[in-house]
């Protein structure tokens, strides 16, 4: 029995109240939102409140950050919490004692898919940016899906979408639902890990998957032409090396911004023109073809979609300009993405100057960029967060972009950031901010002086 409502009862039954633990979890603001606009009366934690969490209080939640004492209302029928935090967490401990509901996040997204026509996006950020490409598809197509992202999409209003109709779009977490679960009809796996694991991951959620359902994996030139087997579910790749059932094909690039067709089988499906700049929105788009024509969505409405798509938050978006200097921001997470984007932004913006304002994650999570990503860079800044002392591997990114030729230097916090930007940005430049935390915010920082200089 359904005591919370997460079985996605009609509107209007309650109102009920949730609590959401580890709000910084990838889904949970998305989640959160959804929450809200289905009538629940949301709370939640996050160790630091951070660009999320405003957002989130904008619509409503009350947010706490770090572990504020009795976070958790007393009224709370359901609390959900990422799987990292543990159950000794203060929220989680005082919802035990109270009696409260727990559920993870992907028992809640399980829960969510099995409501209709369920599909899963799989493997971080790239599935995230395939997750909302599906769902703007079907949202422009006048479906009206329901929609829980990782990243926020501006055409999707947020990272969260309640919908009405048959179709929910989540993205899930890595492992595929337990045999208590059901699975999700539609499994779109976009992992871009080494190929060894690739057939097992997909033969897994493909053996989770109801009868009749679909999965959907990424695949390279490294993958073997042929997918796992798995009785009464079927099983595709995709890729833009040839050869797989779903092949990118003609890929042709014009000033960042990519045209490519799709086949299937080696049969042409459509050709689409994308406005969103860099390659990786390639693989996404192509993968929303193949998902979207699995729901029966007609191949005009599809391209007609994709087209349109804006891209998602922090994913090389344009923040405007500020007194002739253009803001792009990018999360820019795990290897190589830092080169990425400057790539990009190499492309779309030819010889103008570009800095790189860099923060970078926790020391010793693996996410640091290597020196020779920031090479089409002419000017770079590390953005660091740990004082005066500065972080030891801040540090020493500065100085081995130093002995790579490279200008850079070192800034404390945000504020720190921006004056240093002060000293240097001039008219044409273009600002770069890439990384983790709230960096995407110093180019809210600047636009914010435009609006006071124009009510000064």
């Amino acid at each position: 029995m359904d005591r919370t409502g997460m079985g996605l009862a009609p509107v209007g039954k309650g109102p009920h109240q949730a609590h959401l633990v580890g709000l910084d979890g990838r889904g949970m603001s998305g989640l959160a939102q959804m929450l809200v606009q289905r009538g629940f009366v949301v709370t939640g934690s996050a160790p630091v409140a951070g660009p999320a969490s405003e957002e989130l209080r904008r619509l409503g939640v009350r947010v706490h950050a770090g572990h504020a004492p009795r976070s958790v209302p007393r009224s709370a029928r359901l609390l959900v919490y990422n799987p990292e935090v543990p159950p000794e967490h203060p929220d989680r401990v005082s919802a035990a004692r109270w009696g409260v509901e727990q559920s993870s996040s992907p028992e809640v997204m399980a829960r969510l898919l099995s409501r209709g026509v369920g599909i899963a996006a799989v493997g971080g950020r790239k599935a995230g940016l395939a997750a909302a490409m599906v769902g703007w598809a079907l949202t422009h197509a006048g479906l009206d899906p329901t929609v829980v992202l990782g990243t926020p999409s501006k055409q999707l209003g947020g990272a969260g979408r309640l919908g009405l109709g048959p179709h929910v779009v989540v993205e899930a977490g890595d492992e595929p639902p337990g045999a208590d679960q059901p699975g999700a009809e539609i499994a779109l796996l976009h992992d871009e890990a080494d190929p060894s694991g690739r057939p097992e991951t997909l033969r897994r959620w493909a053996e989770a998957a109801p009868a009749g359902g679909y999965v959907l994996g990424f695949a390279d030139e490294r993958d073997a032409l042929d997918a796992p087997a798995v009785s009464a579910v079927e099983v595709e790749r995709f890729s833009l090396a040839p050869g797989h059932a779903w092949w990118g094909a003609d890929v042709r690039e014009d000033r960042g911004c990519y045209r490519f067709r799709a086949f299937h089988r080696g049969r042409f499906a459509l050709e689409v023109r994308l406005q969103v700049p860099g390659r990786r929105h390639v693989l996404g788009a192509l993968a929303a073809v193949a998902v979207c024509g699995r729901v029966d969505l007609a191949s005009r409405a599809i391209k007609e979609a994709l087209e349109e798509f804006g891209g998602v938050s922090r994913g090389f978006e344009s923040r405007g300009s500020y007194r002739g200097v253009t803001l792009i921001d990018d999360e820019a997470s795990g290897p190589l993405a830092v080169a990425e984007a400057l790539a990009v932004a190499r492309e779309v913006f030819g010889r103008r100057r570009l800095y790189a304002a860099y923060r970078p994650g926790r020391d010793g999570d693996g996410s640091w960029p290597l020196p020779s990503e920031f090479a089409q860079a002419d000017r770079v800044l590390v953005v660091d967060g740990a004082g005066p002392s500065g972080s030891p591997m801040a540090g020493a990114l500065v100085g081995a972009l130093i002995a790579a030729g490279s200008v850079a230097d070192r800034a404390e916090g945000l504020d720190g950031a921006i004056r240093e930007l002060d000293r240097h940005l001039e008219p044409g430049d273009v600002l770069v901010t890439l990384g983790a935390g709230d960096v995407g915010t110093i180019a809210d920082a600047f636009l914010r002086r435009l609006s006071s200089d124009r009510h000064g």
